[in-house]
């Protein structure tokens, strides 16, 4: 716009310059108009007399009446000439303007079709299939195979940069079954686009980057927390896709981020700050009128950091440090199976939890404790040029239970088996109370690629944790999460690529659980221990076309 204003104005002073030197030639042009347009009382009456003997004197007449003016027409000016050029020129520097604005909006897309078969060995996922009535851990064992699970995931992306110091960055996801809409009735936020449901786009990515120096960078928003280092390797692909590594977090989060560039210091060095903030609306507020209450619970606060570098001389790698703090882990209001509750005297069969068979809590403490947490990636690519990509990392968490749990109304015992009294009793504690609050997790692999054409790919991860590690991992696509596993779980994988936008992955994954997960577990009086004993084993098959758009 600022150019095409610009354009005018030297259009306009050149025209206005060119009258000023030459007025003579102005006037000769306004006398040459004159001349040329014919006068009705001084016309020759040759031409009138011609036009009766060409034409039927009634036509003639009518054309007369009707157009007297239109046989001529007033020769173009240099002013007009102008104008039409200036017009023609403006035109031109609108569609360069929207071109270039469009330009600055980028779209981009993933479809890939998911087919999973499982073979399941371990508790049952209903609650109330007990062995013994009494225990709420003593879930009946089954084994299960499920041959043929069909679902799909599309992804598009969006960068936008209305301006070189701010870049609006988004991803909407689509994930459904083949043939089911339904979903659970309780997703958290943290996977509201990874796990299957209805058709509906949803963001699991959303932020604006302000580069507010040359070395400083502020970013807010759902910040890209999924798929990072190093699960470009599963994805066929070198390009990082996230901030954070998975050692640390894979999921949908909200944060405050300060990036720092520290290349003057050590070559491909950043510095990264962090701040979550987690809000708890007020459970009551059923139309949504009040939403700056909370349920009086505070805020759920994080701080934390990273280092990113990478080793020079040693060909592309990547290198991440982090370490984050919950200072007061503040509690969650959670639904937990009712232990009264008898299926057998419950006519409407309905599920969870239209048939009230849960318990929400009845009091909350205002904090359960603290964790903190540090961990650590290094991944190589083509290491030494021998077509091997690898990676390791590891994190190590320090849990601090303050002994105060969520409460519940529950059943206590009584004389009469048929009559149910109630009680508030704690009964969710954060992860370790009555332990030790150290915990472990390692995660290692590698990716070879053949020297074959097509570039077939073969690939292996392995990772494990402690009894009560804490994960800010996700479900993903297999329908499960590896990483959350306090056990051990293992990965093979093959990539096929048909080209640079089409590829196949086939691949193999064992999840061996030796306990329960969260960050929250069972009253250790009752049960025992937080992570109670909960031996589970999933095998997965899957497949998948992936296409880049």
């Amino acid at each position: 716009m600022h150019l095409r204003k610009v354009m005018g104005s030297a259009l306009a002073s050149a025209l206005s310059l060119s009258l000023l030197i030459h007025p003579e030639a102005a006037a000769a042009e306004a006398n040459d108009v004159e001349a040329s347009v014919p006068n009705e009382e001084n016309a020759p009456n040759e031409a009138a007399e011609s036009n009766e003997a060409s034409v039927p004197s009634e036509a003639a007449e009518s054309h007369r009446a009707s157009a007297p003016n239109e046989a001529v027409e007033a020769p173009r000016t240099p002013a007009m000439e102008l104008e039409d050029r200036l017009a023609d020129m403006e035109d031109r520097l609108d569609q360069a303007e929207k071109k270039t604005i469009l330009d600055r909006i980028l779209w981009s897309g993933e479809y890939r079709t998911i087919l999973n078969a499982f073979r399941y060995k371990g508790p049952t996922s209903n609650p109330y299939d007990l062995t013994d009535p009494s225990n709420p851990l003593s879930r009946r064992r089954i084994k299960k195979t499920t041959s043929e699970v069909w679902s799909h995931r599309l992804s598009l992306g969006l960068s936008a940069e209305p301006v070189r110091s701010l870049r609006l960055t988004g991803r909407l996801v689509m994930f459904k079954h083949f043939g089911d809409g339904d979903t659970a009735p309780f997703i958290t936020d943290f996977s509201a686009a990874r796990v299957p449901r209805d058709s509906a786009l949803r963001f699991d990515q959303l932020w604006l980057d302000w580069f507010a120096l040359d070395w400083l960078a502020i970013s807010a928003g759902r910040i890209a927390y999924t798929e990072g280092n190093p699960n470009e390797l599963r994805e066929n692909s070198t390009v990082r896709r996230a901030t954070w590594g998975l050692q640390m977090v894979d999921g949908e989060y909200e944060t405050i981020n300060l990036t720092f560039n520290l290349e003057h210091i050590l070559p491909s060095l950043y510095a990264r700050l962090f701040y979550a903030s987690w809000f708890f609306d007020d459970d009551n507020d059923v139309f949504g009128g009040f939403g700056f209450l909370d349920s009086g619970t505070d805020n759920l606060r994080i701080f934390g950091g990273n280092l990113e570098l990478t080793i020079p001389g040693v060909g592309k790698n990547f290198v991440q440090i982090g370490f984050y703090t919950v200072p007061r882990f503040r509690p969650f209001f959670l639904p937990i199976p009712d232990p009264a509750f008898q299926p057998s005297n419950d006519p409407t069969h309905a599920p969870a939890p239209l048939n009230g068979s849960l318990l929400f809590p009845d009091a909350l403490p205002d904090d359960m404790g603290a964790y903190q947490n540090a961990s650590a990636l290094v991944e190589f690519y083509d290491f030494l040029d021998s077509g091997l990509d690898w990676f390791c990392a590891g994190a190590i968490g320090m849990l601090h239970p303050n002994g105060r749990g969520i409460s519940y109304e529950l059943p206590v015992p009584t004389a009469d088996p048929n009559e149910v009294v109630r009680q508030s009793t704690p009964f969710l504690f954060l992860a370790s109370q009555g332990d030790s609050g150290t915990t472990y997790f390692v995660y290692a692999g590698a990716r070879y690629t053949l020297p074959i054409d097509p570039a077939v790919k073969l690939g292996f991860e392995f990772n494990a944790a402690s009894r009560y590690w804490i994960s800010f991992a996700q479900q993903t696509d297999h329908l499960t999460t590896k990483l959350a596993t306090r056990g051990r779980a293992y990965e093979a994988y093959a990539i096929l690529p048909f080209n640079d936008q089409l590829f196949m992955r086939a691949s193999y994954l064992l999840i061996d659980s030796d306990y329960q997960s969260g960050f929250f577990g069972p009253n250790p009086a009752i049960t025992g221990s937080t992570a109670p004993p909960y031996e589970q084993t999933i095998h997965n098959v899957q497949l998948i076309l992936n296409a880049s758009l």
